[in-house]
């Protein structure tokens, strides 16, 4: 997408010189971003779209891959959501990888860190920090950007991008505590399309709790909600 390649440009060349959270940024796009629905989200791109992973990356069996539904409904409950997603790099093979997340129209950076990776290929969780400038507001559209750059790239674009929206639903909390079964707590998120609180909560249960096999047989049965069934085995490495 032409979009993407002069907004991933403008991020590598100039966000970083400018780039404090929550700085108005000029709008350099050549045309708008997707225009936010009055319900729901935009699509993204769960699977790296406008890339050159290879030319620059080494190849891998699986592609980069965002938990997250895609299909115009990715809800949070949470002010500070947690995103995650399956990298088939290493530290070893990524020069740079960053997460930013920005407002709709993509003029304001709410949030934008340098994500490190593991020793090994696996899934990687990122979390807003707790604090006023990457608070979401709620029924706000947010856009989300993970890019890598591959260590035999030169060039200064990304080599395999991801990109979704996120929006924050208003959900009282007598209705969340209502869930008692933290396990099931997962059904309530996903008929509400609360997709992110679902795919955190529940992955959290599953690496937490590896021997319970109910716990285990519910998050596959969430990612083939999602259509990642094949996620189901990756390990999760923390930084």
């Amino acid at each position: 997408m032409k979009q993407v390649r002069i907004f991933v440009r403008f991020i590598c060349t100039g966000i970083l010189m400018l780039g404090t959270q929550g700085l108005k940024q000029p709008n350099l796009f050549a045309s708008p971003p997707p225009k936010p629905p009055t319900t729901g989200t935009p699509k993204g791109n769960s699977t790296p779209g406008t890339t050159r992973p290879a030319i620059a990356c080494k190849p891998t069996s699986k592609p980069l891959t965002a938990l997250n539904a895609n299909d115009g409904n990715d809800f949070t409950a949470s002010p500070y959501p947690s995103f995650w997603f399956y990298v088939p790099y290493s530290q070893n093979d990524i020069r740079h990888a960053e997460f930013i997340l920005l407002d709709a129209q993509e003029r304001t950076t709410i949030y934008q860190t340098t994500v490190k990776l593991a020793t090994k290929t696996g899934l990687i969780k990122i979390t807003l920090p707790s604090g006023s400038k990457n608070l979401l507001q709620p029924n706000q559209n947010y856009r989300w950007y993970l890019m890598l750059n591959c260590q035999g790239s030169n060039s200064d674009e990304p080599d395999a991008v991801v990109d979704g929206w996120i929006q924050r639903k208003v959900i009282t909390n007598n209705l969340l505590h209502h869930q008692v079964d933290k396990l099931h707590k997962y059904i309530f998120y996903t008929k509400n399309n609360l997709w992110y609180d679902a795919v955190n909560d529940l992955a959290q249960l599953h690496f937490n709790y590896p021997g319970d096999a109910e716990i285990q047989v519910a998050w596959i049965n969430l990612l083939k909600q999602l259509d990642k069934e094949w996620v189901a085995q990756e390990k999760f490495f923390d930084e």
